[in-house]
């Protein structure tokens, strides 16, 4: 019985020691670039991506509607990289269930990616579940991925209503740094 006690503590500990981890390395940076197109940025973006335009993918989400960026012009779009067991990844999904809400009125659109290899339908419907999360999500049936280096979960982009990446973070990024970043540029 000490045993099975000792297993639930340890692992309890060890998911919140994760969580820490995670949440301390995403903080994110109020630095302003000098381009009005560019916005703060936790971690500067490739020289080949920053005030570019973002490269079109299109998905189709859990609930079998068709995302094509190249269609959103004229909207804002903050793009979620994420994965369906991520555990770490539910606060920001409510953060941006929490910004499609006050945000949809105003043009901001978001999408959930979940770009790793374990990740499946089945996961991303418990992550929606779980989370009570209320944002569009879809597996990267298209490469996204690659086009946007997303290599960390909790990688965020905003693409401006012109199509341009003006920021980027890695790691968590809470509902006031959303505000913050979307009050800039609609």
């Amino acid at each position: 019985m000490r045993y099975k006690e000792f297993l639930i503590i340890g692992s309890v500990l060890l998911v919140g020691f994760a969580f820490f981890l995670s949440s301390k390395s995403g903080l994110v940076s109020n630095n302003k670039q000098e381009s009005s197109q560019v916005l703060s940025q936790a971690n500067p973006l490739p020289a080949t991506l920053l005030g570019k335009q973002a490269t079109d993918f299109k998905l189709t989400t859990l609930d079998n509607q068709e995302f094509k960026l190249n269609d959103k012009r004229g909207k804002t779009i903050i793009l979620f990289g994420m994965a369906g067991w991520c555990g770490t990844c539910i606060p920001e999904g409510r953060a941006l269930t929490q910004v499609r809400k006050v945000y949809a009125g105003r043009g901001v659109e978001v999408i959930g990616v979940a770009f790793t290899k374990g990740d499946n339908e089945d996961f991303l419907k418990e992550f929606r579940n779980l989370g009570t999360i209320d944002i569009p999500l879809a597996l990267d049936t298209d490469n996204v991925a690659s086009k946007y280096q997303l290599v960390k979960l909790e990688t965020t982009y905003i693409i401006n209503k012109d199509g341009v990446i003006v920021y980027k973070d890695e790691g968590f990024t809470s509902y006031e740094d959303y505000k913050r970043e979307l009050d800039k540029i609609i």
